[in-house]
């Protein structure tokens, strides 16, 4: 039962929640109504994130202890809104060029925030699945919203078909849990408890449940459905699933397995599936001559970086995946928002996007503004320094160094050389702008500012932090 005192830091799910249901009924019932629809997302996403700044400090359990709110799970939530505030800035003139301006796309997108949201305050297997459900239906209705084109209908039914089996493995692991412990609620407890580890049952059910998480965030070998679902979908959906999708599965199982000192024991799976999982992201994006395919395999080696902070599981851990994701939102998403943008300059009814390496031949000439950004996001990407991206990558390969086990220093120098190698996937693309002629030279006259505005503060997050990264110690107050 919800108290009074509770309500207070439900807050930012119930403005969220109210959001996506007064913009579904004003687009039902009131025609050109998309300003206004535009206008109250906003507000609700700026209120959200307020909302959480009064709360941040705070540890507590609440309706009888489903649900948890402490500075780790409201700094993931905050990144939720974060990601979806900057993909919502740049989707407006996106939708329209591409021709799939429908109003629903905004319900969706706040419909799937409160599923992330519900994810990682939840403190039992239930909230955790309803959330991952909310957020999951929602991608799998985003990513065909391009419903005339048969490439996003083919990744919509891929992501669907893959998610829902996957799934199944969620809910048996979930069965098996419960079967094995009698409860559900207060998942730190139940992860934490040795004599339930005792019990092949439970640790069936665990394998289970991981992987219907690893699914999510693109661990090998459940990452088959990314690089056509991240192609096939409108490249706006791409960003925000790589980044708020990302965050949130992380966010909810990291804080799980950190707090199981039981979990410690399989580090060594955890270390040889980031590797395998660096590995593969990196070699195949070599290979990629279209750069939805191309960040695609990226996001898959950023899941092996961040695995190496799972093998690691200590006290630095939990820090590292959230700086990482706090520099991998700004970084990505912008990416992808620069393709869009490029993307609706070349679209054509007719064809499939042109998303192809090759069409950014010279294109500082004809936007310096964009090309200048894309540069930055990739090199932030690879982890040059002193952007965002290099001290994220930092502090996971150091979480695994201070471990004092000398198989994770060796992961961790892997991860750093497997680095290093994307380095070339990305100059390919860097090269292509700066150093060669565009094959229709001149400059682009229409100009969407909600987007750029967008591509700004991506810019401006990527850059700042970079140069003053104490300040993401600041504002999440980690010591």
């Amino acid at each position: 039962m919800i108290q009074i005192a509770d309500i207070r830091f439900l807050t930012p799910m119930f403005i969220i929640a109210a959001a996506a249901i007064i913009t579904l009924m004003i687009g039902v019932f009131f025609k050109k109504s998309q300003a206004t629809i535009i206008f109250i997302c906003v507000v609700s996403l700026i209120l959200s994130i307020y909302a959480y700044s009064k709360i941040f400090e705070e540890g507590v359990n609440i309706i009888n202890n489903t649900l948890r709110f402490n500075i780790t799970s409201n700094a993931f939530g905050i990144l939720i809104l974060l990601a979806i505030f900057i993909t919502l800035l740049a989707s407006k003139n996106y939708l329209e060029n591409t021709g799939i301006y429908f109003i629903e796309f905004y319900s969706l997108l706040l419909f799937a925030c409160l599923g992330m949201l519900l994810m990682v305050h939840g403190n039992d297997l239930i909230i955790i699945f309803l959330g991952l459900e909310m957020m999951s239906i929602c991608f799998y209705i985003l990513t065909g919203f391009m419903r005339k084109k048969i490439q996003s209908n083919e990744s919509a039914l891929k992501y669907f078909l893959l998610g829902s089996f996957l799934t199944g493995f969620l809910l048996i692991g979930i069965s098996l849990i419960y079967g094995s412990t009698g409860g559900i609620t207060n998942i730190i407890n139940v992860f934490s408890n040795t004599q339930f580890f005792k019990s092949p049952v439970f640790i069936i059910g665990i394998a289970l449940f991981l992987i219907g998480f690893m699914f999510k965030i693109g661990i090998f070998p459940f990452h088959m459905w990314i690089p056509d679902v991240y192609e096939g979908a409108p490249t706006i959906v791409s960003g925000m699933m790589s980044t708020a999708g990302k965050i949130a599965a992380v966010g909810t199982i990291a804080q799980i397995v950190f707090s199981s000192e039981n979990l410690k024991d399989f580090y060594v799976l955890f270390a040889i599936l980031a590797v395998i999982t660096m590995l593969f992201g990196n070699v195949i994006a070599l290979a990629q001559s279209n750069l939805k395919r191309l960040l695609a395999y990226s996001s898959i080696s950023s899941a092996g970086y961040i695995l190496v902070a799972f093998a690691a599981m200590n006290s630095s851990s939990t820090t590292a995946v959230l700086i990482y994701l706090f520099a991998y939102l700004f970084m990505q998403l912008g990416a992808f928002i620069v393709v869009s943008i490029i993307e609706v300059e070349n679209f054509s009814k007719e064809s499939s996007p042109k998303t192809d390496i090759e069409n950014y031949k010279g294109y500082a000439k004809k936007n310096p503004f964009l090309a200048f950004s894309l540069t930055i996001f990739l090199f932030s990407l690879a982890g040059i320094p002193p952007l965002a991206g290099f001290w994220g990558k930092y502090y996971l390969f150091y979480s695994a160094i201070i471990s004092n086990k000398m198989f994770l220093v060796i992961i961790a120098i892997i991860a750093i050389l497997l680095s290093i190698l994307s380095v070339f996937y990305y100059l390919r693309i860097i090269v292509n702008m700066w150093f060669k002629e565009p094959d229709e030279p001149g400059e682009i006259q229409k100009k969407d500012y909600s987007a750029y505005f967008a591509v700004f503060l991506s810019l401006a997050g990527t850059i700042v932090f970079g140069f003053i990264p104490q300040l993401i110690f600041t504002i999440f107050k980690i010591k």
